[in-house]
């Protein structure tokens, strides 16, 4: 008996989608615009790094660098998936009915039983599959915007880092008139006590990301777990034997 599928799966496995779609709202700025305080000369960074006294540029770097665009599409193609395999469910769901209606017997019964199972199972996939996109999504939403106001209070770190290198090196150039050595190390100083001030901030902006991201992964880890939602959705473990004539 022939039957026609009433979804069609194959149009759910498309590209997700790129930067010219938005993340909560707004679109992906250019990520190399976004991250350019990543690389600030030597004399500028053991500025800042003098008045924090850590080195926030690296720190910041290994929490908030990175493509979280990517992160996101990944999301999208986990959802894409979800559609299609509940697509495929619902084909072998349509097509076990209509073969039912006009076979009878053991064999028949048999059949109905393991493609009712399979059509289930198969279809419950989109479950795990649309959490596991929900956890990217939230590791790429947060971490991205969060990166975002980081970079911004990093840009204007550097600023301040260049005003109070050169102030410092006027103050020294002028140190034999004394006033020019007051004024310049005194612009410096105050440099450096703002770095300090956004160097705080910052710090807590990457605790809140460090923290995001940790309870993405774990939960994209227990997912996947002995105990998690995606061994709670297994595929059947054998394939479909004919019991034999009815």
């Amino acid at each position: 008996m022939a039957f026609n599928d009433v979804a069609d799966p194959t149009r759910q496995l498309t590209d997700p989608a790129e930067r010219t779609e938005s993340i909560l709202g707004q679109p992906f700025s250019n990520p190399a615009s976004a991250l350019d305080w990543l690389s600030p000369s030597h004399i500028l960074n053991e500025f800042i790094k003098q008045a924090c006294g850590y080195d926030i540029v690296g720190e910041a770097a290994n929490v908030v660098a990175g493509d979280w665009e990517v992160v996101w599409q990944c999301a999208g193609a986990y959802r894409n998936l979800a559609n299609a395999m509940q697509d495929i469910g619902v084909n072998v769901s349509y097509g076990n009915v209509a073969l039912d209606a006009t076979w009878h017997g053991n064999a028949a019964d048999a059949a109905f039983m393991y493609f009712a199972e399979l059509s289930s199972k198969v279809s419950g996939q989109q479950i795990p599959l649309n959490e596991l996109a929900a956890q990217y999504e939230t590791a790429a939403e947060g971490t991205y915007r969060i990166a975002e106001t980081v970079s911004g209070i990093m840009k204007d770190m550097l600023d301040s880092a260049m005003i109070g290198v050169a102030a410092a090196s006027a103050g020294t150039a002028t140190i034999e008139t004394g006033i020019g050595f007051v004024t310049g190390w005194g612009v410096a100083a105050y440099e450096a006590y703002k770095i300090a001030e956004m160097a705080d901030n910052a710090r807590k902006l990457i605790a809140t990301a460090s923290a995001l991201i940790g309870g993405a992964v774990a939960t994209i880890q227990s997912l996947a777990a002995d105990t998690g939602t995606l061994s709670q959705h297994p595929l059947p473990d054998r394939a479909y034997t004919h019991p034999g004539p009815a």
